[in-house]
């Protein structure tokens, strides 16, 4: 196998025997060539493909489409029926929630037992807890049994054990849609960071939202077998049957665990430019965390002004993979803060028409001096990531204004007689 090549899947099947009863299966171990009462079923027929060093892959597929089947076979938890895979580094995987833990250990015991199963020696583990503890953030439950964590513990405690190894290939079946909201903004950052310094990452998920925006490659699954092997949107619009929609159907429940106010509580100071509270509202002034695309929110923001500095006050707005979808504020929109009476609270109010996607976005706020012409200077201030906000849209029913992860300002008419 090539030196850049990370993984390599050589005529790979899985095969599986179904029996009528115990008695068929009694004689179908001893007598293999005794098929009475025995029917066979295949997870993977023949799959063959190179994975290299520095790619991110996603794998798509139905329920049943044999996803999970070939991540353990890769991760050798599962033997193929026929075939040979073979891998170059030092492999990272969450498949299974809670798997590798023990369930009557603590959540530090089972840091360390993972660590021993990766290779590493406990003064190694050492050295890292202190990171994983941290990135994990479940607190004194670290020191709970594991049989007691939520299925939310269960996949922070496990992704910040994964990343902390310092993987050569990560390996993710579904395992963040199980975290909340923030954490899985984390996780992605924390995804990127490594994947810049050349981790390859296979992803199984089923949402297109996430195979679009971090992998460059995709693996389209159908009842065991490979039909697509290419580029991310390629193997999308064969997924969704040839429609030319890659974003998820954004839930129209109110989401869990939402903040929609955010409230400097440690402003004992009152420092000049520092932000007091944010308020996040609908048009008819009440708290909100589900808009429509299109749908505005508007944002109050109480802050102390610093005419001196000039302070700014600007909005970051996030997407699930912490990427920066906008930055808006008032040096942007031109607004006079110089003006202002730096020995009253202002109040500021942007009002956001939400013309993104379908899927779940976060809000910061922030104050800083401006650096002209375009960009944002020192901060000095910063509100905690406010959110999530579910833009919701069904793209299978309704006649939404535009597909994409943005909507342009767009204008149309019928001009009669133009030919």
């Amino acid at each position: 196998m090539s030196n850049e090549i990370a993984i390599s899947v050589r005529n790979v099947s899985k095969q599986y025997f179904l029996y009528e009863n115990q008695r068929a299966r009694l004689r179908h171990t001893f007598w293999p060539a005794s098929t009475s009462g025995v029917s066979e079923t295949w997870a993977l027929r023949d799959f063959s493909f190179d994975v290299n060093k520095g790619d991110a892959v996603g794998i798509i597929g139905r329920n049943g489409s044999g996803k999970s089947t070939l991540l353990q076979i890769i991760t050798k938890t599962l033997q193929p029926s026929t075939g040979s895979v073979s891998v170059n580094g030092r492999v990272a995987a969450l498949l299974e929630l809670g798997s590798g833990f023990h369930p009557e250990y603590t959540g530090r015991e089972n840091v360390f037992f993972n660590g021993m199963l990766m290779g590493l020696s406990r003064p190694h583990m050492e050295e890292r807890f202190d990171r994983i503890a941290a990135f994990a953030d479940i607190g004194d439950v670290l020191d709970q049994p594991v049989k007691t964590y939520s299925s939310g513990m269960f996949v922070r405690l496990a992704f910040s054990v994964q990343i902390a190894l310092d993987p050569d290939i990560l390996i993710v079946d579904e395992a963040l849609s199980v975290g909340d909201f923030f954490f899985r903004q984390k996780c992605y950052e924390r995804i990127e960071q490594l994947r810049s310094r050349g981790m390859t990452l296979l992803f199984v998920t089923h949402d297109m939202n996430t195979v679009s925006n971090i992998c460059n490659r995709a693996l389209y699954l159908k009842k065991g077998e490979l039909l697509l092997d290419g580029t991310s949107q390629r193997a999308i619009r064969a997924y969704l049957g040839q429609t030319v929609n890659p974003l998820p159907v954004a839930s129209r429940r109110k989401p869990c665990q939402s903040t929609v106010s955010w409230e400097n509580k440690d402003d004992v100071s009152g420092e000049r430019g520092g932000l007091i509270s944010v308020s996040v509202l609908d048009s008819e002034g009440d708290s909100v965390t589900t808009v429509p695309i299109g749908g505005t929110v508007l944002l109050q923001i109480l802050f102390r002004p610093d005419p001196l500095r000039e302070a700014h006050v600007y909005v970051h707005v996030k997407n699930m993979y912490n990427e920066t979808m906008m930055t808006t504020g008032s040096y942007f929109l031109n607004l006079p803060i110089h003006e202002l009476d730096s020995l009253q609270p202002a109040k500021l109010e942007f009002k956001i028409v939400m013309n993104v996607g379908g899927g779940e976005y976060s809000l910061q706020v922030i104050t800083a001096c401006p650096e002209p012409p375009n960009g944002v200077g020192s901060v000095i201030s910063g509100s905690t990531k406010i959110g999530p906000i579910s833009v919701g849209g069904d793209y299978a029913v309704e006649r939404v204004p535009f597909l994409g992860p943005i909507g342009l300002p767009v204008n149309a008419r019928i001009i009669e007689g133009s030919l």
